[in-house]
């Protein structure tokens, strides 16, 4: 008898580890930076709330609790946020491998999300836009941020596109406004959140036909962290399929369509 009640409690005991399996140890601590204020809809301070929103909170508050996990957003910028992954001041931040100075020494989470990257304009688009008949054009980049698809232009001696580095998203919108620049490039998602302001209810903005570029945003991690890479992984897989992902991208970008949005 008492054979058989330790092979139940053993039994037992297997199931409950086996259930545990993805749960990190009680209070496990991230720092995770931020390319401060953010991007909307991915991460973003919201000034209402005097927090930070949008798809990467959701994500980490849809397993943080059964996870025994804490997050806390440290304001970085992008020039920053490796070095401090090296340093082990942060653990994790948001990114695309392709915008990294050095990706060497990082682990990198599945896909969250695709960034495709449009160009926007205050006037219609005559057909996809084309680099190769580019001709000087203004375009409102963010300072710290990588556009590969378009560097070669902007390297290039004749400048056949010309850079016009803004902090923010929503100043990049506000300078296409104002005619400071031809175009804007930012991701769809970026987009949708940022020209819907009441800011802009007086504008239209016109997205271009073709996609300029697209990458995959992953999580950052650094490698003192690899514990947190399959737990990570394992909740993103259901976050994304369980449809928490587009209810999430929806809730912070709004439901809008170019070129005349809804304002908020």
């Amino acid at each position: 008898m008492r054979l058989i009640s330790y092979c139940i409690l053993l039994l037992l005991g297997s199931v409950f580890s086996a259930s545990r399996a993805l749960a990190l140890p009680p209070a496990q601590e991230i720092i995770f930076a931020i390319n401060s204020p953010g991007s909307p809809p991915y991460l973003y301070f919201d000034a209402q709330s005097q927090s930070y929103q949008g798809v990467v909170v959701d994500f980490f508050a849809s397993f943080a609790k059964k996870a025994n996990l804490n997050v806390t957003y440290l304001d970085s910028s992008r020039a920053r946020n490796e070095l401090l992954l090296r340093q082990g001041k942060a653990d994790m931040f948001l990114s695309g491998e392709a915008w990294l100075d050095d990706p060497s020494g990082f682990l990198f989470s599945k896909p969250l999300i695709q960034h495709n990257s449009y160009l926007y304009a205050t006037t219609a688009f005559d057909g996809p836009f084309d680099i190769n008949k580019s001709d000087g054009e203004l375009v409102c980049t963010r300072f710290g941020y990588k556009y590969p698809v378009l560097q070669k232009a902007f390297d290039s001696e004749a400048q056949s596109l010309i850079r016009v580095n803004s902090a923010s998203q929503t100043l990049m919108a506000l300078m296409l406004t104002k005619g400071r620049c031809d175009y804007a490039i930012m991701s769809e998602q970026n987009a949708l959140s940022v020209m819907n302001k009441r800011q802009f209810c007086a504008n239209e903005f016109y997205q271009s036909p073709n996609i300029i570029s697209s990458i995959s945003l992953v999580l950052v991690i650094r490698a003192g962290r690899q514990d947190l890479l399959p737990i990570i992984n394992e909740y993103m897989a259901g976050f994304i399929r369980n449809g928490h992902l587009s209810r999430s991208i929806k809730r912070h970008s709004g439901d809008h369509k170019f070129p005349k949005l809804t304002c908020d």
